[in-house]
């Protein structure tokens, strides 16, 4: 046992309530976190679900149309017809179209009336923003179909372009919280963008001029892949 001289010098009583110096501490107010003050997980899974299942679908459909008729040696029919390149891309693109709206449409509607996720922002914009989307989609899925020579090919293309946009895009984990670099490898990913618009819309209200970087970003990489899709079925046929 130490002797009493060893042990240090008791420090004088507080007041209640006081800090080291005399100071009232903060008290810390109740925390409520914005849009979803309930903290309800569904209200920010369910509208990026939207953005993943119409991405699936729009490139699946279009990756292995290019490549199923040359598999299926109808390709070479298609090109004695009088259409031209624009006309048969325009043609793999329509088909693509319809089934993304409707599956969205589909998608919202069960989050709306099924999981009561809130829809305050603007239709107009939501659909916009699904349009864009799309096309951007479509372009990526023509573009793998145009270099397949197989359905195969085309399938195994497709996931090689959806599984790192899944993972680059926010949708489980924070875009600030990856490294730099990866961080700037997002830019480049279509559903990061419509992630933030389907989330503004639905749980933050947005409308149509708080999303216009939103959809230049889009209408840029949508634009961008179609014109590689026609260069590359372009070169193809020649």
């Amino acid at each position: 046992m130490r002797p009493p001289d060893e042990f240090p010098p008791r420090q004088p009583p507080q007041e209640a309530g006081t800090g080291p110096k005399g100071i009232a501490p903060e008290t810390p107010g109740p925390l409520r976190a914005w849009y979803n003050p309930n903290l309800k997980s569904r209200w920010f899974i369910v509208p990026g679900i939207v953005g993943l299942l119409t991405l699936v679908v729009s490139l699946l459909v279009t990756a292995l149309s290019i490549a199923r008729e040359r598999e299926d040696g109808t390709f070479d029919q298609l090109l004695v017809t009088p259409l031209t390149p624009l006309e048969i891309i325009l043609g793999k693109i329509i088909p693509g179209f319809v089934i993304g709206f409707a599956e969205s449409t589909a998608i919202v509607l069960v989050a709306t009336l099924v999981f009561h996720v809130p829809l305050r922002g603007s239709i107009p914009a939501l659909y916009l923003g699904v349009f864009l989307f799309t096309l951007s989609g479509l372009g990526v899925g023509l573009m793998i179909s145009a270099i397949s020579q197989t359905q195969q090919q085309g399938l195994l293309g497709s996931f090689l372009f959806l599984v790192p946009s899944i993972i680059l895009s926010g949708f489980a984990t924070p875009i600030a919280n990856m490294p730099k670099i990866i961080q700037d490898l997002t830019l480049l990913n279509p559903l990061r963008y419509f992630l933030v618009i389907l989330r503004e819309v639905f749980l933050q209200g947005a409308g149509l001029r708080l999303l216009l970087p939103e959809y230049g970003a889009l209408a840029a990489i949508g634009i961008a892949a179609l014109f590689l899709a026609g260069h590359f079925f372009k070169k193809r046929v020649g």
